[in-house]
């Protein structure tokens, strides 16, 4: 009870205070009521803001230290990376002089950061340095040597007196590995520590951002502000102004206050590391903060001050000024004296009131002076009424009647006696159940069967007992018309078409509630309102006058129209309007009907934007895109309008589909999507077209310089990192500019064009942009009519297969022969396979060349058989389509090897080592049956794709074959013979033999023989050759002889 009592007593002391008190206070302290939450709220919000500020100034701070970090961390990866890619590179120290190799001096060139790099031998003597010089000096005792040699990894030093440079530095080491995984010595980097305060100084930090970067013993290295006596000391306090506390706020003695963090930018195997520690100040955004704070409150205190007096006069002259003068007047007229004029209240609802006393009073006297006289014309009136009236008592006698006694098919002359003379048994049964003493009138419904009539028996007790007042009606049209209207009910109703009843005029009096449903207004917000309440405000003044006009000459109007909700949505209906008119043939009202089109228009709206915009990017589609350049085309009316189109490529966007998967792949063309959009504000839209092709529109682009401005920037936003997932990609574009009308008279012809220049700047090397000229149209027409003409070259015997010896270098024997397919063209003479071998694995007509040339290849080495003992083998290049061509004929190659009665030895597969790199798992599953079944497998060009040991080994590879590039530019000593020798000696240490292309003199056969190449091929030995001078060589003689 108790606690109930301390509940309740708040509430009840609340409603003391509120309404026992006069209405002025009363309405006074409801209005400090209403305000006292509602400054609340806002000075919460104001406080939340505030907080918000601070948050988004410390985001701030975090994003500086962030990217003052990750300079620091690039610069010293970059070091690491330098120092052990020198240390891989330089395996032979003992026959290095005291000069350092010359690409020392040029890494150091191309990387400030670097004040010197030396070269120690693993006693720690130093053996030469970039500064070509090398001092007398031994660095056993520092200990990024020791470490570097203990470890066998890179290795950080610490703060220290570099006696080479002579300067303070602090050096990195990396040993240098033998192939037995011995040290043989330690290349070392040097960074001046003078340098790394100068770059750190050289960021733009704010002015009272301290910074400072310690070695694993807490000594300065580098700092900003810089200051050269602090270098080489202990970091303390007042090097950063702060207590060196993280998360805390610290005020340091310049009287600053900020903020501190620490963290490590490197620490390598010996547990040695670098450190990073910055303080930033936020005493200026703290004080900001803080003084828009009070300013707002100050300014929202104003406000609710100004807003209380402002109410405070309008309650008393809107409310307690009119209830005084009311109050008197009502006195007054409780006196019996009619009121003054002045005490009439100013408030017009107080001021109805005090009329509606006034009237009272003078009305009182009139209306007791006509009473008699309303008595005796009700009697007049009931006489006069279409019903009949009986007075009974309760046995059912008529003691009198009035009224019309023959609508009751009552014929007899004399009145009625009796009930029973007037009703059935059914009906007389049931009006003489209610003959009893009753307390209220009760109305009974009577129906004659025999002449289908209803009646109404209204039963009235009078004042005199048993005796009563009987009315009756008939309401039988009464009966017909209920029957109808409710039916009209059913349809008004249950419609699911909106119905609206109003005036002639537009003014509502009734709606259903399929109406309510549409609108969401409900009947009671509606009625006595006009038709405008729905006004939407999409159609202009004309329309709405066109519709009246219809509806006063007509009396009908019927159309689409958008309306509005009261939640302020738009929707779309069909509305029909007719109107009813009286018997003068005027308008009386209006029946409007209407079905919303909402959903209808959004599926239409769903459809069309399918089928005109693509679904993952949101970006126009082909079908959108060739729409909008015909209206553009439409609009080049004179010769200065131009229209500029962007046909832009994604390169490579397969591999990643391949490698990362299609989801990533949907990913990143989002993001490209989006990239392009930003970085092409000035177009006038952005589509994307297929797979990975998107073009960008301009019609108000001019001069070829601002065009080549925004391609350059498409390609530079699309170079830039992106980031899916967890995964980094990098990716580029080709892009084909076209210009409208001098390159495309019409969409297909502009974007053929776009799509030629697209393509040229692809075969230019990609990750660039290419205008289109009339060469690239005549180019494309000659490529078409080359593959039309392929087609059919293979049916018409055009090609030829011809074969190149390939000759031991050590004894110019020939045991081999590449077999190179050439086709003869009747109009064109020979054409050369780089113009049509790309064009057979575009249409994949390359899988019909392959067989030709296998089959070719098989009948010239049985042919070769008769004449030659030893076993000859034929390599035959197969492209990257026929092992990933499902039917490409592959599989068909070691039953015709068998029906040949050939070994599969005798057959050597060339494959480029492009192919070897994440090749598909059909690619991979082929090579390894190739290998299994016997065949030979060659590496074609190598050097010049992205071969690692790994795939060599993996695919089982017999033939290096390096490519002509190397051999061109052979020379003693040269930089070409060195990476021959490195690829020949690397390939028998893997167990391949070596076939060297392109020999065409005698001192590059000689280099590569000595450099331990195996075999030869070039125009040393032989050009190709047609199949019967082939033969007759071979049959001949075997071995070459050099002219």
């Amino acid at each position: 009870m108790v606690e109930l009592l301390v509940r309740v007593l708040p509430y009840i002391y609340l409603d003391t205070i509120i309404f026992t008190a006069s209405l002025k206070h009363q309405l006074y302290r409801l209005l400090m009521l209403i305000c006292m939450p509602v400054a609340a709220v806002i000075l919460v919000t104001l406080w939340f803001s505030r907080d918000a500020a601070i948050k988004e100034h410390e985001k701030k701070v975090r994003s500086i230290t962030e990217y003052l970090i990750i300079k620091q961390q690039s610069m010293i990866n970059d070091v690491e990376h330098i120092t052990e890619f020198l240390a891989k590179k330089q395996k032979d120290i003992k026959s290095l002089s005291s000069r350092c190799p010359s690409y020392f001096l040029d890494v150091k060139a191309l990387n400030g950061n670097i004040a010197n790099i030396g070269l120690v031998n693993k006693d720690g003597d130093l053996i030469c340095s970039s500064n070509n010089d090398a001092p007398n000096i031994n660095v056993s005792d520092r200990p990024y040597f020791k470490n570097a040699l203990a470890s066998k990894e890179f290795s950080i030093g610490h703060f220290q007196h570099d006696r080479s440079l002579e300067a303070q530095s602090i050096n990195f080491a990396s040993p240098i590995l033998n192939e037995n995984n011995d040290i043989e010595g330690v290349i070392v980097t040097v960074i001046a520590l003078d340098w790394w305060s100068s770059a750190l100084n050289s960021l733009n930090l704010p002015t009272e951002v301290r910074v400072a970067i310690t070695d694993s013993n807490n000594l300065i290295l580098a700092n900003s502000p810089f200051s050269a006596d602090r270098l080489g000391y202990k970091l303390e306090e007042f090097d950063l102004e702060h207590n060196l506390q993280a998360g805390v706020i610290f005020k340091g003695k310049d009287g600053i206050r900020r903020v501190f963090h620490q963290t490590t930018l490197y620490r390598d195997g010996n547990d040695n590391k670098l450190s990073i520690y910055i303080t930033q100040p936020i005493d200026k955004t703290l004080e900001r903060i803080d003084i828009n704070f009070v300013k707002m409150v100050l300014g929202f205190l104003m406000t609710i001050l100004l807003l209380a007096v402002l109410a405070r006069r309008l309650v008393n002259k809107s409310i307690l000024n009119p209830v005084k003068s009311l109050t008197q007047a009502v006195n007054r007229l409780a006196a019996g004296n009619m009121p003054h004029d002045d005490e009439q209240p100013n408030s017009p609802e107080l001021n109805r009131l005090y009329h509606r006393f006034k009237y009272m009073a003078e009305t009182r006297l009139t209306a007791e002076a006509s009473l008699k006289h309303k008595h005796d014309e009700l009697n007049s009136l009931l006489n006069a009424l279409p019903d009949a009236f009986l007075r009974v008592d309760v046995n059912g006698n008529i003691l009198d009647t009035g009224g019309r006694t023959k609508s009751l098919n009552y014929s007899h002359s004399t009145p009625p006696k009796k009930l029973s003379c007037l009703f059935s048994d059914a009906n007389l049964k049931q009006v003489q159940g209610y003959l009893i003493p009753l307390n209220a009138p009760v109305t009974v419904e009577l129906e004659q069967e025999q002449d289908n009539q209803f009646y109404e028996a209204k039963i009235s007790p009078m004042k005199k007992a048993d005796e009563f007042i009987i009315v009756i009606s008939n309401i039988t049209q009464r009966k017909q018309n209920q029957e109808s209207l409710h039916l009209a009910s059913l349809v008004y109703n249950n419609s699911s078409e909106g119905m609206a009843i109003t005036d002639e005029n537009g003014v509502i009096y009734d709606v259903n509630p399929a109406f309510c449903e549409t609108t969401l207004y409900s009947r009671k917000e509606v009625l006595n309102k006009t038709v405008s309440i729905l006004s939407s405000g999409k159609h202009d003044k004309q329309f709405y006058n066109y519709m009246w006009q219809s509806l006063n000459k007509t009396g009908r109007w019927q159309g689409e129209i958008t309306n509005r909700r009261k939640n302020g949505e738009l929707y779309v209906e069909w509305l029909t309007i007719d109107t009813i008119y009286d018997k003068n043939k005027a308008p009386t009202s209006r029946i409007a009907i209407f079905t919303d089109l909402t959903e209808k228009k959004q599926a239409d709206e769903l459809i069309w934007r399918q089928a005109h915009f693509d679904h993952l990017t949101d970006l126009p589609n082909r079908l959108e895109l060739k729409e909008r350049l015909n209206q553009r085309f439409a609009n080049l009316t004179n010769a200065d309008q131009k229209l500029v189109i962007m046909l832009l490529d994604i390169d490579h966007f397969k591999d990643i589909n391949d490698t990362l998967g299609h989801h990533y792949g949907d990913r990143l063309l989002k993001l490209v999507s989006e990239r392009i959009v930003q970085t092409a504000k000035e177009a006038d839209f952005v589509a994307r077209i297929g797979g990975d092709e998107f073009v960008v529109v301009f019609s108000d682009l001019h001069g070829s310089d601002n065009i080549k401005k925004i391609a350059k920037s498409l390609l530079l936003s699309l170079a830039s990192t992106i980031f899916i997932e967890d995964e980094k990609v990098y990716i580029s574009a080709s892009i084909g500019i076209a210009c409208a009308p001098d390159d495309g008279q019409n969409p297909e012809q502009l974007l053929k064009a776009a799509d030629q220049a697209m393509y040229k700047a692809k075969n230019s090397g990609r990750n660039g942009f290419e205008f289109f000229s009339h060469d690239m149209r005549e180019d494309a027409n000659a490529r078409m009519q080359l593959l039309k003409d392929l087609r059919s070259a293979i049916e018409l015997e055009q090609f030829e297969l011809y074969y190149q010896p390939i000759v031991s270098l050590d004894d110019l024997h020939v045991h081999k022969a590449e077999g190179l397919i050439r086709w003869q063209h009747p109009e064109k003479g020979l054409i050369s396979p780089a113009d049509f071998i790309p064009l057979a694995e575009e249409t994949r007509q390359i899988n019909a060349l392959g067989q030709f040339v296998f089959t070719e290849a098989l009948q010239t080495l049985n042919d070769i058989k008769k004449h030659i003992q030893d076993e000859f083998q034929i390599s035959i290049n197969v492209s990257p389509v026929q092992l990933a061509t499902t039917d490409s004929g592959i599989d068909d190659w070691y039953g015709m090897l068998e029906t040949a009665n050939l070994p599969a030895s005798s057959i050597v597969a060339e494959i480029t080592e492009g192919l070897m790199v994440n090749p598909e798992e059909l690619t991979q599953s082929r090579l390894k049956t190739l290998v299994k079944s016997g065949m030979q497998l060659a590496l074609d060009d190598f050097g010049t794709g992205y071969s690692s040991l790994a795939y060599l080994q993996e695919m089982d590879t017999d033939y290096l074959k390096i490519d002509k590039r190397f051999v061109d530019n052979i020379q003693k000593n040269s930089q070409e013979l060195a990476l021959c020798e490195a690829i020949i000696m690397m390939a028998h240490q893997l167990g391949l033999k070596v076939i060297a292309e392109g020999i065409e003199t005698k001192l590059q056969m000689d280099l590569l023989l000595e450099a331990g190449c195996d075999y030869g091929q070039g125009y040393l030995f032989s050009k190709p050759l047609h199949k019967a001078s082939f033969m007759q060589l071979i049959t001949t003689n075997q071995v070459i002889s050099l002219k």
